[in-house]
């Protein structure tokens, strides 16, 4: 079916280096970054509860890291399309080293959220130009296979993290585990520092260029359209790291080692899935793939309270993983096609941006949600907004070419 298209913007690649070689350091970078956050992430939760956190607390732990990382991102993205992916990456590397020392000298409730503030400026810096760059290199009608390389690499690292937090945590402790993040980041430090060689960037004729940077990404309305649609599905998908931990402690009585096997299933076969929906994404309509994808991870959300064991709660996140798969190689894909010519980090940092606000908005909610009316309530709202998502989306994207 036909795709939304726009000209195509080249960027000058080095001598001798295709773009497929380009991207194997910056996927191991990615990959590596993310392993190490996902072994810490599920750990949160009881950290927090251990320094004295209750539920709206507990929220406000997750959110303070989206919102650090929502209001950098678009510095990060715009910035970059003027002056290169590979400055912020380092730099962010560095700034991931330092947090994993503050989180081991984390031993109060307002510390832990100031170090979830600087870990979330340090994501800021890395994530956003390392997709921007794998958006540059992506050729014309192959973006959904360009940036379903880029998630499967995010997605794996963060997949296989929660397994080893757990297996780390139940055996050596919490500290350790920050210790990890920290080696991680470094080594992926190394990868990028010499690796991954600085595009030269195409840059605008001047700063009034109204086909270049953020007012031109504006003034696209199918643009807008998606980044309002990600925000909403975002609210929904906001609390599922924060929350479905103490879903499986407190209904089924989950050891962590066990819960984060159900993580890891979850986000490993959604990265699996990551190239081959990519593809699709590139042959068949991206919308219709978003909706799909939205529809589907709203129903296993509703089906979250009436899981009554291990398996039911492990099958629930295979389907689930099925619509995450769906959904973020076709936005991926369609963001990048708008915003060639225009500026493909600025995009790509606001769509984050938009992620970010709903993944700041989501945990605050659930946590005065569960705090009022107990866990299973959470689910069902977190279900209303990816339904509501899906209704807004079905009904603006047909109106927009």
């Amino acid at each position: 079916m036909a795709q939304d298209r726009v000209p195509d913007t080249e960027v000058p690649l080095p001598a001798d280096q295709p773009a497929t070689a380009l991207l194997v350091p910056i996927l191991l970078a990615v990959f590596t970054v993310m392993l190490g956050l996902g072994i810490i992430t599920p750990l949160i939760p009881g950290f927090a509860r251990n320094l004295g956190a209750n539920g709206l607390v507990l929220g406000a732990i997750f959110s303070v890291f989206s919102i650090s990382r929502t209001l950098l991102t678009p510095v990060t993205g715009i910035l970059s399309d003027r002056w290169g992916r590979r400055t912020f990456m380092l730099v962010g590397l560095v700034w991931y080293c330092l947090v994993s020392i503050a989180y081991i000298g984390a031993d109060s409730i307002p510390v832990l959220l100031l170090v979830r503030v600087l870990h979330g400026m340090a994501a800021a810096l890395v994530i956003p130009a390392a997709n921007a760059y794998v958006g540059d290199l992506a050729p014309r009608q192959k973006e959904g296979t360009y940036t379903s390389l880029f998630l499967a690499s995010f997605l794996s690292g963060f997949a296989l993290g929660p397994a080893l937090g757990g297996l780390f945590h139940d055996r050596f402790g919490m500290d350790w585990c920050f210790v990890t993040l920290g080696v991680l980041a470094f080594c992926s430090f190394l990868l990028t520092l010499f690796l991954v060689p600085t595009l030269r960037m195409t840059r605008a004729a001047g700063p009034q260029d109204c086909e270049h940077g953020l007012r031109a990404v504006l003034q696209s309305r199918l643009s807008v359209t998606l980044l309002v649609f990600t925000t909403i599905s975002a609210v929904g998908r906001g609390s599922i790291v924060s929350f479905l931990p103490l879903l499986a402690a407190e209904k089924l009585g989950l050891s962590a080692s066990l819960f984060g096997l159900v993580i890891t299933v979850n986000l490993l076969l959604a990265a699996l899935l990551q190239v081959p929906f990519g593809m699709l994404a590139d042959r068949l309509n991206r919308k219709a793939l978003l909706l799909t994808g939205t529809v589907l991870s709203g129903a296993m959300f509703a089906a979250l309270p009436l899981v009554g064991d291990f398996a039911g709660l492990l099958a629930v996140n295979v389907v689930m993983g099925v619509g995450v798969a769906l959904f973020f190689p076709s936005s991926q894909a369609l963001a990048v096609s708008l915003s060639r010519g225009k500026g493909i980090g600025t995009m790509l940092s606001l769509l984050q941006t938009a992620t970010g606000v709903g993944f700041a908005a989501g945990p605050l909610l659930s946590g005065l949600i569960y705090k009022t009316w107990g866990i299973d309530p959470v689910f069902y709202v977190c279900a209303g907004f990816l339904g509501l998502a899906a209704l807004y989306g079905l009904t603006l994207f047909r109106f927009h070419h």
